[in-house]
C-alpha cells in the first residue's frame, strides 16, 4: 500500500488507477492491477487520498487536497484550483447536513491556451 500512496502523492495532479498501476510496476513487477484497485479504495476509505470522475473515469489525488478542479474542454485534462468553500457556513445558511462536495470547472488549461488552439 506505501508504493500505492507514494505514487498519488508525488502525481502532480489527479492519476488514474492505470497510471498507478504502471508506476507500481517499476518497483513491484507482480502486482496486480486488482491490487492496485483494492489499495487505492482503502486510502480513499480511510481518507489518506480522495477520488473524483472525470466522465466514467476513476482519478485519484493526494488529500488533503482542493475538492475543486478545472477539467480542460479542449485536452480533457482534470487540474486542481485551490478555491475551498466553507461546508459549515453553507450548513448554517441552507440548513443542509453537509458531508462533502466537488466543484468542477470547465474551461482551457493553461497549456491549451499557451498553445492557440
Amino acid at each position: 500500500m506505501k508504493v500505492v500512496v507514494n505514487i498519488v502523492y508525488d502525481a502532480k495532479g489527479p492519476i488514474v488507477a492505470d497510471q498507478v498501476y504502471k508506476l507500481a510496476r517499476e518497483k513491484l513487477p507482480h502486482i496486480s492491477l486488482g491490487t492496485v484497485y483494492r489499495n487505492l479504495n482503502r486510502l480513499v476509505s480511510s481518507g489518506m487520498i480522495s477520488e473524483t470522475k472525470v466522465g466514467s473515469v476513476q482519478c485519484f489525488f493526494a488529500h488533503p487536497y482542493s475538492n475543486t478542479h478545472l477539467e480542460c474542454v479542449k485536452c480533457g485534462r482534470l487540474s486542481n484550483v485551490a478555491y475551498e468553500l466553507s461546508l459549515q457556513q453553507i450548513s448554517k445558511e441552507t440548513g443542509l447536513d453537509l458531508e462533502g462536495y466537488e466543484l468542477r470547472l470547465k474551461g482551457v488549461c493553461q497549456e491549451c491556451a499557451s498553445k492557440g488552439s
